[in-house]
């Protein structure tokens, strides 16, 4: 029976402070969790900010760049690790977060140029690998596309499809060319009916008939 009565004393004792070692993990869960949301995180966003903020400033300039030196002085810290993501140059800077052994991670990718390493996208949280966010295939454009866009442009300028186009840019010349036949056989044969010499034969002296005139209006006086 006092075997018993001990046992039964020991684990209430126990029951108590198992509660209590429970519950301050649970805090500390808690307290992590607030920090993570409300410090580190942020912490990394504002970091990210100022970095895009320089290189937007550095591009206005011309010939200028933001380099790597003056990103870590832009943050205030050195990098934690390096590596080569294909031809850029990847530096990780880590953040304390809620979890200790798991820190919150600001990526900044660079690219050479020249002696330096010139400041090209940046990410956080998370990277994004170099072909997640290179870029596109080539389109290439052959000259049956170019010719069939610059028809297609033409006729919206003109009103018309293409086909009408050449339809009515053809028949122009001709319309002009039956008007200027039509005029030129009008033309000719005006000048026919209204000429009294035949054809072929040679037109009256003037001077004669002048000089007759005068003979005839002689005598008659």
């Amino acid at each position: 029976m006092s075997e018993q009565a001990n046992s039964g004393e020991t684990t209430k004792t126990s029951n108590p402070a198992r509660s209590a070692i429970l519950y301050v993990l649970l805090g500390l869960m808690v307290v992590a969790l607030i920090y993570d949301y409300r410090v580190a995180r942020p912490a990394v966003s504002a970091d990210y900010d100022k970095v895009a903020e320089a290189s937007m400033e550095a591009n206005r300039v011309a010939n200028d760049f933001l380099t790597n030196t003056e990103v870590r002085e832009l943050l205030g810290k050195e990098p934690t690790e390096t590596f080569d993501d294909g031809p850029e140059t990847v530096e990780v800077y880590h953040y304390t977060g809620g979890l200790i052994i798991k820190p919150h991670k600001l990526y900044t990718v660079y690219r050479k140029s020249g002696d330096e390493l010139m400041f090209s996208r940046h990410s956080k949280f998370a990277y994004d690998e170099s072909q997640s966010v290179g870029p596109t295939e080539s389109v290439i454009i052959t000259a049956e596309d170019s010719a069939s866009e610059d028809a297609i442009y033409d006729s919206e300028e003109g009103g018309g499809t293409p086909a009408a186009s050449s339809g009515d840019s053809g028949s122009g010349p001709q319309s002009s060319s039956a008007g200027s036949d039509s005029g030129s056989s009008g033309s000719a044969g005006g000048g026919d009916s209204g000429s009294s010499t035949p054809p072929g034969a040679e037109p009256p002296d003037l001077s004669a008939l002048e000089a007759e005139a005068d003979e005839a209006e002689a005598k008659d006086e």
